[in-house]
């Protein structure tokens, strides 16, 4: 279920409470696990973040915790892996240059041939695996931004719910995957459902 919370005032963003059970399976709480995410002001020269406590059993945390087997370790594995075979032959075939400048341009070329195939191959290689990965993690380990991407989102992702903080509307957007824990999440916080 997708809910948005009004953000009325990013300097001072609102502390929302969860069901006091696991927010993924609904088993009883044995660990809380943080999202945070960036208003993108600042307060006292320092930035403003909004952080959540989600509540999580042990089994669910530990899963979390092993999400990097289905990210990270793919996209980092892969894109080794298809980087150097691009490496190699570019700069093999790559001319070498006759000024001091240019000397190592084979390996300019060949490093840059090699990164740019190893983020594209990488990623693919985690689409991959987190799609094979669905009855495992859930449905929304799929919609966790690529690693490549993931630096340049304004998102956070825990097994059962995903948050995001648009700034243009001032609004966050929560999407909590098991409907009866949503419901009450928005009962919890007073909140309004369109």
């Amino acid at each position: 279920m997708l809910i948005q919370i009004p953000i009325r005032d990013p300097k001072n963003p609102p502390q929302l409470k969860f069901p006091q059970r696991c927010i993924n399976c609904a088993r009883p709480v044995e660990e809380m696990l943080g999202l945070t995410l960036s208003m993108g002001v600042q307060k006292r020269n320092q930035p403003v973040e909004m952080s959540l406590k989600i509540p999580m059993c042990k089994t669910c945390a530990d899963k979390e915790r092993g999400i990097a087997k289905v990210t990270l370790i793919p996209f980092l594995i892969g894109g080794f892996v298809i980087g150097v075979f691009i490496f190699v032959p570019v700069m093999l075939i790559a001319p070498e240059g006759t000024t001091p400048q240019t000397l190592n341009l084979p390996f300019v070329l060949g490093g840059f041939a090699g990164l740019i195939a190893g983020i594209i191959g990488g990623s693919v290689v985690e689409m991959v695996v987190k799609s094979l990965a669905v009855p495992f993690y859930g449905r929304l380990v799929t919609r966790r931004p690529l690693t490549a991407l993931e630096l340049f989102s304004n998102s956070d992702q825990l097994i059962g719910i995903a948050a995001k903080y648009l700034r243009g509307k001032n609004l966050v957007q929560l999407e909590i995957e098991n409907e009866e824990l949503a419901r009450e999440f928005v009962q919890i916080n007073s909140l309004e459902i369109p």
